[in-house]
């Protein structure tokens, strides 16, 4: 068909043409990507005016989809869902495509991280690092962990927080990415300030002054050492840092952060308008809906303390909507526990991958010395007994995070019933709201009948009432509450409500509890009812 010299001399060059023009990336692209780190703006201006003509091929149209996202990601613009990169993530995907798969799936993974959708995101990030993994790209992985380290803090897994921020340094560093490696060290000592670890945060923070080489490094850090002296309650010197940081460059959603703790102190030194004003201009800088919290909490007790009850009216009800947003966002399955069952799952697949191999294995084993045989028998209870001490933490693990959807359904619940009270919620005092949220967990948990309430407890809580009673007949009703309600997560405000304490009264009941149970002190309850479900478990042998 094609032998005629003159359809050869015409067909073939236009076959190549074609090829080419499918295969090649445009030169705009490649200008954007290398403009990526260092001008952003540029990058991104590149691609919004690039011709969809020049990116209508599979690769071309894969790699723009994600250095789009990649660009509104540096110029801290929102990443909306984008079909673009869903492409992306499927032609790299099929193309066994490791970089790049794991370059999507870490800007899949912010996209509904910054919309607090941390299930999701732990998911996403859970297979980018395994990506990552297998292309050996240190940037990726360590920008991975550190995103994954940013979830387990909020979550207030501190402990694993830290390990993703020193594997991201470690990356960080490998690759000589310094600023980078500088926030995931400034991350570590904000994991110890949260969980009041104040001398240790400390510590480290001075061990990283002589690492901030810009003023973005040293106004960021300057920051946590102030809010470290805030929470630590070293009122001066919180606030002679919270002056100097006050001016300081900043990234994201900082200046916000530095305005509402700024507030809080001077709000704590009976400086109510200085309070007033910079909680109010916080909201100028993009605060995140923690930081929004606290301002309207910190708005909530200035105008109150002038008696304007229209404006507290208003802010009394932005307080409520972002606290019950907040309580949505903690209610999520921990990003740890989706990593354990992320390994575990892995773990599976490898030993069906492996069957064949430990089976032919199994039998050389078999077929060996007489001489070794006792001592393979030894070692086999051995692994044996290590199994079952794995199996029994993870079911323990299981029964906890079955507690947490079972609470979860009681918020939902209560959710459906405030929906249903809307009109009469809008008309109500913050009083009326509180006596309304009361009698609602009165009914959902049977609080107006002791017996039915302990019932109800002993099924969701494996028995954990009925254990203490008999353990432990000292205890009161509000005692046993406060344990039940504490393993249900129960929000602290809500449990002050039930049992009609203020902060200064549950505090010495607790002490009350630890005296009556013998533990070593008020830290140690959580784990002190951890153990109590775990006897459960183990003496009843409940796998479900």
């Amino acid at each position: 068909m094609f032998s005629h010299p003159i359809i050869r001399f015409v067909f073939y060059p236009l076959v190549c043409i074609f090829t080419y023009g499918c295969n090649v990336v445009p030169r705009e692209m490649k200008t954007a990507e290398r403009l990526m780190e260092t001008e952003p703006d540029s990058a991104l201006q590149i691609l919004k005016h690039l011709p969809p003509l020049l990116y209508a091929s599979g690769s071309s149209k894969a790699l723009y989809g994600l250095l789009l996202a990649r660009a509104l990601d540096k110029n801290m613009l929102p990443l909306k869902p984008d079909t673009l990169l869903d492409f992306s993530l499927e032609y790299y995907l099929n193309r066994h495509d490791h970089l790049h798969s794991a370059a999507c799936y870490l800007y899949k993974g912010r996209m509904v991280q910054y919309v607090h959708q941390y299930v999701k995101a732990s998911h996403l990030y859970l297979s980018g690092l395994d990506e990552a993994l297998t292309a050996k790209d240190e940037v990726l992985m360590g920008r991975i962990n550190f995103d994954m380290g940013s979830i387990n803090g909020e979550q207030g897994d501190y402990a694993q927080a830290r390990e993703k921020y020193r594997s991201a340094y470690t990356c960080f560093m490998h690759a000589g990415f310094q600023p980078q490696a500088f926030y995931a060290l400034l991350n570590i000592g904000r994991t110890y300030s949260a969980a009041k670890d104040y001398k240790n945060a400390l510590l480290y923070y001075r061990s990283l002054s002589k690492q901030a080489k810009d003023s973005l490094q040293r106004g960021a850090l300057l920051q946590e050492v102030g809010l470290n002296f805030y929470k630590s309650q070293q009122v001066d010197s919180a606030l002679f840092y919270f002056r100097r940081v006050i001016h300081y460059p900043f990234i994201g959603n900082n200046r916000a952060i530095r305005y509402q703790h700024l507030a809080d102190l001077y709000f704590d030194l009976n400086q109510p308008d200085s309070a007033y004003f910079y909680a109010k201009n916080a909201f100028t800088y993009k605060p995140n809906i923690r930081t929004q919290r606290e301002c309207y909490r910190i708005l909530v007790n200035c105008v109150s303390a002038k008696g304007d009850l229209k404006v507290l009216k208003r802010y009394m009800m932005n307080y409520q909507d972002c606290n019950d947003s907040v309580r949505k966002i903690d209610a999520q399955t921990k990003g740890s526990i989706l990593e354990s069952m992320h390994i575990l799952n892995k773990q599976v697949i490898a030993t069906k991958n492996n069957g064949i191999v430990i089976f032919v294995l199994f039998i050389l084993v078999i077929l060996g010395s007489v001489f070794f045989h006792f001592r393979r028998i030894h070692r086999y209870n051995f692994d044996k007994h290590l199994l079952e001490e794995s199996n029994l933490k993870l079911i323990i693990s299981y029964r906890k995070e079955v507690i947490r959807i079972r609470s979860q359904a009681l918020f939902q619940k209560m959710e459906e019933v405030k929906l249903k009270q809307t009109a009469e919620r809008k008309k109500a005092s913050f009083a009326e709201k509180e006596r309304l949220d009361l009698q609602l967990y009165k009914d959902l948990l049977y609080m107006n009948d002791i017996d039915c309430f302990y019932h109800e407890m002993d099924k969701v809580l494996y028995n954990l009432p009925s254990k203490l009673h008999s353990r432990y007949p000292a205890l009161t009703h509000k005692e046993i509450c406060w344990c039940c309600f504490q393993l249900l997560q129960l929000p602290t405000t809500d449990i002050y409500l039930l049992l009609d304490y203020k902060l200064g009264s549950l505090t010495k009941m607790k002490q009350r509890l630890v005296q009556k149970t013998g533990v070593s002190g008020v830290n140690q309850l959580y784990d002190f009812l951890d153990t109590i479900l775990a006897e459960e478990i183990e003496e009843n042998n409940l796998l479900l």
